[in-house]
């Protein structure tokens, strides 16, 4: 049986095993559960390269019934590994009939030439030089191995995924079918200084080294591309051989995988809660800023209407009420007052003398033109001097006294025209003011409703700003502290305390290796140094002077007593072979470190001091993750500084919140007052109140001097008629009066003509007993606008005297409502100074603080969210994409493979090398032999 042979028969059955106890899907046929596994078989060349490739096919028959199944096979080299019978074969399907009682199980091999899911690279390294697998036999020096493995399965696939904001994006993206594996190599005891940083290293239990690496060759997990290796110091080299063993899986479903998988879950609601906590927060602190600055624009009005009405009341309401009252105290009812007593004393006047006197003129006449018509011829005489007199005195008195009368009452009618006219002017004026103090009133009630629209909508603050404490909620308990699992601080604490406990001692021992200065424990570089100083030595011939740290005391006073004082002999080939390693050692001791510089890069024992100082120094990995857990929270170490850190921020900006919500709502609903307030609170609402008060006031003042004017004018304007009476009875008493004066002189002077002169003074009689009764008649209706005047008068004094009252309190009301509107401006006015603050507060919270976290949230969502997509895509391909050739309907397909690379071990070549060795080996002997007999001679 060949080396391949017995391998492949080998790992199919190694594969085959591992395999074996897999569920199988029931068929429907009968009550048999068949689970397909296929094994691909690859043979690789000692660069990676394919050599050929077999598929084992195994199926197992596990229940009771007759199955007829047909799988999918590769028909090229196509065995029965089950006997020496053929396999059935149609249409690229193996047919197969079987009773099943219990287990039964099918294999068959063939070719594979489809498309493997891996694909595998190999580099060699000998002393830092690229070179074939066949040139590392034999050799000696420092061999680096590179493996690289690449998941060759990827294709772009469209992927589901919440953006964090509920929206659900789709993105091209390459998935891959998810493939886990490892591979082993067992290196030999003549390779010595093993090293790997990517693999598992144990023993084989027979001075070898057994190497493992695990891979996981998928994103987002691990990477479609992975590469690893080891390094060693060999001796006589071969190339180990190395198994890669891999088949697909099902992340979602794969325990292996569950901590993973419910990461990125866990990531996706952390970033979607982040989200929308902060779009919350965003959009209430938009809420409060567009509130706030209604509630400026609002403040802004009232602090412009306040300060109006404040101007308004005081530079020109007040002080013309004032002026109003004033007048009224001082001119109008004053001139009422004399106009009713000049009135009553003219009443007095006509009622007293001038009605009496016409009343006894009407008599006269009467018997004056008795005694005409009955004594006129007896009487002549006494007529002529009675005439004479009577001209006399109605030509001297009547008719200048009546004329006085009429003048006197045409002025007071002009008097009392004006006063009317005057009066009127006021009745017209006063319904302006009263007018304008309803508005004012009407004007204070849709204040007062807007105060309490604005006590309302204040008040409604807290419940909006309540999303936002909640969301900072969320935020401290995401930071939470270094000893809570699942937070922030937590995890970075875990990160640290590893980085501080395990990689930096690690990285500090794996410096010491590389180089100490040590007697007892040297470093690789001390160590080559030492190597090198002893090839010199041979090559120099050197023969004393053998000393520490490369020889110790017993070497050293052994070489140094026992070298002939004239040396000794190494033949060519060994000293160039000497001169050769010595070289290497040097060239290799040189990348190993610097002693002139320990950060040397270049350097390994540099690369080392290098990394352990990028995690210990002032800004390194380990000081920036202080810097960060104090960041999060200056309570999370002791070493963090006093200032507050993030979690304290959110407290601050909790407790800010609070306080902002309380004192803005409490100072500006204190500010406003409620709706019984009076100015002696010195609120919004008070002063409010007080100035309705004073309103009212005024307009009832105002109503009762409009009315008392009413009356005045009344008054007025019957004085007026009553004055134009008494002036036309006074014209005809004085018309009256000069006619009788004209008939007594005609008697008097035409006493010859007796008869004619007595009718004429009979008709004069007669006249004057008219012009006296209408003089009597006059002289009544003068003495009844008298008394109507006086009336008027009284009342126009009594209509001034409320009105100077009332124009008093109207001032008073006045002055008290400029005095509220002052409060109520310099309250609005802190208020208005004060809430541009809340504006810009919340839009910076908006656009520092919620905005960022938003951004952050959905970023950590979307990631996350990608991430998931991209492993159920992957678990989709791995349960519905068959690698190989596929199962029989309703089986349980599972699906293995293994890569080998062979061992290069150049039987040929190394007889040569022996050879060479053994040259080298007599000539060691020659040379010692040419020490003995130095020493015998």
């Amino acid at each position: 049986m060949s080396h391949r042979s017995l391998v492949t028969r080998t790992t199919g059955a190694a594969i085959g095993a591992l395999v074996l106890g897999l569920v199988a899907a029931p068929l429907a046929a009968a009550d048999v559960d068949v689970t397909n596994t296929e094994t691909v078989q690859v043979y690789l060349e000692a660069d990676g390269g394919v050599d050929s490739a077999r598929v084992y096919d195994q199926l197992d028959l596990t229940g009771s019934g007759t199955v007829q199944l047909r799988n999918p096979v590769t028909t090229d080299g196509l065995r029965n590994l089950d006997g020496f019978g053929d396999t059935d074969t149609e249409d690229g399907e193996a047919v197969l009939e079987a009773d099943v009682d219990g287990d039964q199980r099918r294999r068959t091999v063939s070719d594979f030439a489809g498309d493997l899911p891996l694909s595998v690279s190999v580099e060699y390294r000998l002393d830092g030089e690229v070179v074939d697998a066949g040139d590392v036999v034999g050799e000696s020096g420092e061999l680096e191995v590179r493996y690289r493995v690449v998941n060759e399965t990827g294709e772009t696939r469209e992927i589901e995924y919440d953006d964090g904001t509920g929206t659900m994006v789709t993105a091209q993206e390459e998935v891959f079918v998810p493939m886990v594996g490892t591979m082993t190599t067992t290196l030999p005891p003549s390779f010595t200084s093993v090293s790997s940083g990517e693999a598992n290293m144990g023993g084989d239990g027979r001075g070898g080294t057994r190497l493992t690496y695990a891979l996981t060759l998928f994103p987002p997990i691990g990477s479609a591309e992975q590469e690893f290796g080891y390094t060693a110091i060999i001796d006589d080299g071969v190339i180990p051989r190395a198994t890669l063993s891999a088949l697909p899986v099902s992340p979602l479903d794969s325990p292996t995988y569950a901590t993973g998988v419910a990461g990125y879950e866990g990531g996706i609601e952390s970033g979607t809660a982040l989200t929308e906590g902060a779009l919350t927060i965003d959009e209430n602190l938009l809420r409060l800023r567009d509130g706030a600055a209604d509630l400026l624009g609002g403040l802004i009005q009232l602090r412009n209407g306040a300060q109006e009405l404040s101007t308004g009341l005081s530079d020109e309401a007040a002080p013309g009420a004032r002026e109003l009252a004033d007048g009224l105290q001082d001119q109008l009812a004053p001139g009422a007052e004399e106009l009713r007593a000049g009135a009553n004393e003219f009443y007095q006047g006509v009622n007293g003398e001038l009605a009496p006197g016409a009343a006894q003129l009407s008599e006269g006449a009467g018997v004056l033109a008795d005694g005409l018509a009955s004594r006129l011829v007896p009487g002549a005489g006494q007529l002529a001097d009675g005439g004479a007199e009577l001209a006399e005195g109605l030509q001297g008195r009547l008719a200048p006294g009546a004329t006085q009368l009429a003048d006197g009452a045409s002025d007071a009618a002009d008097g009392a025209g004006q006063l009317a006219e005057g009066l009127e002017t006021a009745g017209d004026r006063a319904p302006e003011l009263i007018g304008g103090l309803e508005q004012v009133g009407s004007g204070l009630d849709r204040v007062d409703t807007g105060l309490t629209r604005l006590y309302d909508g204040i008040g409604g603050v807290p419940d909006q700003a309540q999303p936002l404490l909640d969301g900072i909620d969320r935020l401290r308990a995401g930071i939470g502290d270094t000893d809570e699992e699942g937070t922030l601080l937590g995890g970075l604490q875990t990160i640290r305390r590893g980085l501080e406990t395990q990689a930096v001692p690690a990285l500090q021992q794996m410096a010491e290796g590389v180089y100490h200065e040590s007697a007892s424990e040297p470093g690789a570089y001390q160590r080559l140094g030492c190597a090198v100083v002893v090839l010199q030595d041979i090559k120099d011939r050197k023969t004393s002077g053998f000393g520490p740290p490369c020889y110790d005391a017993a070497q050293a006073a052994l070489l140094n007593a026992g070298r002939p004082v004239l040396g000794y002999q190494v033949d060519t080939i060994t000293d160039q072979v000497l001169d050769g390693l010595r070289t290497q050692l040097a060239d290799g001791r040189s990348s190993l470190a610097n002693p002139d510089d320990p950060m040397d890069q270049d350097t390994l024992y540099g690369g080392l001091n290098s990394l352990e100082a990028a995690l210990t120094s002032d800004d390194g990995v380990l000081r920036g993750l202080v810097r960060l857990q104090c960041g999060l929270s200056s309570e999370a170490l002791d070493a963090c500084p006093d200032d507050p850190g993030l979690l304290e921020g959110l407290q601050l900006l909790d407790d800010g919140v609070g306080q902002l919500v309380s004192g803005v709502v409490g100072s500006v609903q204190g500010g406003i007052g409620q709706p019984d307030d009076t100015p002696e609170d010195e609120t919004l609402r008070g002063g409010v109140n007080g100035l309705s008060d004073g309103v009212d006031q005024i307009i009832a003042g105002g109503n009762a001097l409009v009315a008392g004017l009413m009356q005045l004018t009344d008054g007025a304007h019957q004085l007026h008629d009553g004055n134009l009476r008494i002036s036309d009875g006074a014209d005809e008493l004085a018309a009256g009066a000069l006619d009788a004066a004209d008939g007594a002189g005609r008697i008097a002077e035409g006493a010859g003509q007796l008869e004619d002169g007595a009718r004429d003074a009979a008709d004069g009689a007669g006249q004057i007993e008219d012009g006296a009764g209408r003089l009597s008649e006059g002289a009544q209706d003068a003495a009844d606008g008298a008394g109507q005047i006086a009336d008027g008068a009284g009342q126009l004094a009594d209509g001034a005297d409320e009105a100077a009252v009332g124009a008093g309190v109207l001032a008073t009301g006045l002055e008290t409502a400029a005095d509220g509107s002052v409060q109520i401006y310099d309250g609005l006015l802190q208020a208005a100074e004060g809430a541009p603050q809340l504006v810009d507060g919340a839009e910076r919270l908006s656009t520092e603080g919620a905005s960022e976290l938003a951004d952050a949230g959905q970023a950590t969502a979307a990631d996350f969210g990608t991430r998931y997509a991209l492993l159920e895509a992957g678990a989709d391909r791995a349960k519905n994409e068959p690698l190989v050739n596929g199962a029989p309907a309703g089986a349980t397909l599972k699906t293995a493979f293994t890569y080998e690379i062979p061992e290069v071990s150049g039987e040929g070549g190394r007889n040569v090398t022996r050879g060479v060795v053994a040259l080298g080996v007599f000539a060691a002997a020659a040379a010692a032999a040419t020490f003995l007999r130095g020493r015998r001679t």
